[in-house]
């Protein structure tokens, strides 16, 4: 069982140790990057299981105002970050994280209609996990990423 925290200024050094394991450091930075960022629109969260935190990711509540992404809309919330400590990977925390996580947008942030994030087209583990979790990809591919092209994948929240 897994609980998402979201994490105050004072709380975001709690997942500085957090590092991506070999071979992701392509696609996902580390939780001491994720700490120190200070937008006011991007909510840190920390995935805690018996208290310990195994992972985090972040919620981006200007993704669809952000320049860089003009395939996003109006009442889309960002995804960003996903990062689940190699030690505790394999172990069903990233599919525990997709299951719970519309309910905590719907709960904490009413007004947005669907999730969005970009995959790179080189991480088809990630990519296959979204869509197992019914993350849907129109084919979209994102090209201002700094570290490759990107599949856009989306969540609606509709349901």
């Amino acid at each position: 069982m897994i609980r998402l925290v979201a994490l105050s200024a004072a709380e975001r050094r709690r997942v500085a140790h957090l590092r991506p394991a070999p071979g992701q450091e392509t696609f996902v930075r580390d939780g001491a990057y994720a700490a120190a960022e200070t937008d006011p629109l991007l909510d840190l969260y920390a995935i805690e299981e018996d208290g310990a935190v195994v992972g985090m990711f972040k919620l981006d509540r200007g993704y669809a105002d952000a320049p860089r992404h003009d395939f996003a809309r109006a009442g889309d919330l960002g995804l960003r970050g996903v990062l689940v400590d190699p030690a505790h990977e394999g172990r069903g925390i990233g599919r525990a994280l997709l299951t719970a996580l519309p309910d905590l947008v719907r709960a904490s942030y009413p007004g947005f209609r669907r999730l969005v994030l970009t995959v790179n087209l080189r991480n088809t583990r990630a990519r296959a996990g979204y869509l197992k979790a019914g993350w849907r990809d129109d084919g979209g591919i994102y090209h201002g990423g700094d570290r490759g092209q990107q599949h856009i994948l989306f969540l609606p929240l509709d349901v």
